[in-house]
């Protein structure tokens, strides 16, 4: 454990003033923790750190200069700091988000229906690890401990990850959206990564649990809960989806809870997005907001990596960049079928993060990509090849430029093309390209 006194520095030195754990974004002030990773060791870049004007630097290192703070472990420190700043909080409420997909989307939805209850923190952006969490904590406290409800993201990439989070968060709603197959590779099975994601009800605190129930699995694990607990899905569920639609640039929602209701959301809003506000419905129900649906129109989802729909010369683009799985690929095929087009047409990178299950999958995905009527296979990433075997596709190129030429001439007004792959394959390089194509012309 590292120390009391160690933690209370850390607190002191870092009170108004930013953390940073790369050494290239030091600016005058903040203070800098070395840590440890995979591919690179923060602590060997602690006079980087101080040259660009550190005014503390914690490390694991000792140091003859006065501005560093040795610790045993800077990871730890950070974790324990958190949890200081927890423990001195008057959250009436800790809510625990995590799933497969639709994560922060989730806690976007959430902190907006909690916050007409009461003063709500949420985590930033998708800082969801045991690094990032805490880091949103700490950079955040004020608004923690001024909070009366806390909504806390939490993501895992290899086995423990979510259940170190749960040890330090303590959350007493858990909320599991889905389990999928995105990061099954970094698991040993699937049955692995299921139970990984099931560990964020291990909580101490559980006394409330939300889970999806369109998967059977996760409907008998909620069966044996001895806990509140409350299903979101498409049938026989507490929050039950029943149809969807499109009008103009806004979605309607008809959906069952606690008997019919209708809502007009702003923005295109996918199929696994209504999912996910499901469950941040139901959690708005768990804290007592009598009838969640009267403030949905008034929300809009602020993201414009996710599902992103615009229209431009007659053409409807969706570009979809923030992750991928094949079950984000299925739901986005159901909001897909709800708009109007000519024609659709995608443009598909590599799924990541697939291991041994890499080719299997993205021959699933050919599967998929079948029922589009032209496909580009952007094959920066190489996996994405093994999608031909089950589909005959238009474009297989690596080409930011010859993929946007490709579908310049190829795309007419009232076709819908939809662009979709990891991060890390940084499509969004030939969306961009296009839309310059297509404004020029």
């Amino acid at each position: 454990m590292t120390s009391k006194s160690a933690v209370e520095e850390f607190l002191i030195q870092t009170e108004e003033r930013r953390i940073a754990i790369d050494s290239r974004r030091v600016s005058d002030g903040d203070v800098f923790v070395g840590l440890e990773g995979e591919r690179v060791d923060g602590n060997d870049f602690v006079d980087e750190a101080l040259s660009a004007g550190a005014s503390v630097v914690f490390s694991n290192r000792s140091s003859a200069n006065s501005r560093v703070i040795t610790v045993d472990d800077t990871k730890e420190l950070l974790m324990e700091a958190a949890r200081a700043i927890l423990f001195r909080s008057n959250l009436k409420s800790r809510i625990g988000i995590t799933g497969s997909n639709g994560k922060t989307t989730t806690k976007e939805i959430t902190s907006y229906l909690l916050s007409r209850l009461g003063k709500t923190f949420k985590t930033a952006g998708n800082l969801n690890t045991e690094i990032g969490l805490p880091l949103s904590l700490l950079e955040n406290r004020r608004e923690l401990l001024s909070s009366h409800y806390g909504v806390f993201e939490f993501g895992t990439s290899a086995k423990g990850d979510i259940k170190r989070l749960v040890d330090l968060v303590e959350p007493d709603l858990c909320v599991l959206l889905n389990v999928g197959t995105a990061h099954v590779g970094n698991f040993k099975h699937p049955k692995e990564l299921l139970l990984e994601k099931l560990s964020i009800f291990d909580s101490s605190r559980l006394t409330k649990a939300i889970l999806g129930g369109c998967d059977e699995r996760l409907r008998e694990f909620a069966a044996a809960l001895s806990v509140e607990t409350r299903l979101f899905g498409r049938d026989n569920s507490d929050f039950s989806i029943i149809d969807f639609s499109y009008d103009g640039c806004d979605t309607m929602l008809h959906f069952d809870c606690q008997g019919n209701r209708f809502a007009r959301l702003r923005g295109i809003w996918s199929y696994g997005q209504l999912m996910d506000l499901g469950a941040a419905y139901l959690v708005a129900l768990f804290e007592g907001l009598p009838e969640p649906s009267i403030f949905l129109n008034a929300f809009k989802l602020p993201f414009k990596d996710r599902f992103a729909v615009v229209s431009l010369h007659g053409i409807t683009l969706i570009s979809d960049f923030y992750n991928s799985s094949l079950e984000s690929w299925e739901s986005a095929m159901v909001s897909i079928e709800k708009l109007k087009h000519s024609r659709k047409i995608a443009v598909a990178g590599s799924i990541l993060e697939q291991g041994e299950e890499e080719t299997r999958t993205h021959v699933k995905l050919g599967k998929l990509l079948k029922s589009f009527d032209k496909t580009v296979l952007f094959n920066q990433d190489k996996a994405i090849e093994a999608a031909s075997k089950n589909m005959e596709p238009s474009l297989v190129s690596s080409e930011i430029g010859e993929v946007a030429s490709w579908l310049q001439r190829n795309v007419m007004p009232g076709d819908l093309v939809f662009f979709k792959a990891s991060r890390a394959v940084a499509l969004e390089r030939v969306y961009e390209s296009f839309l310059e194509l297509i404004r020029n012309a």
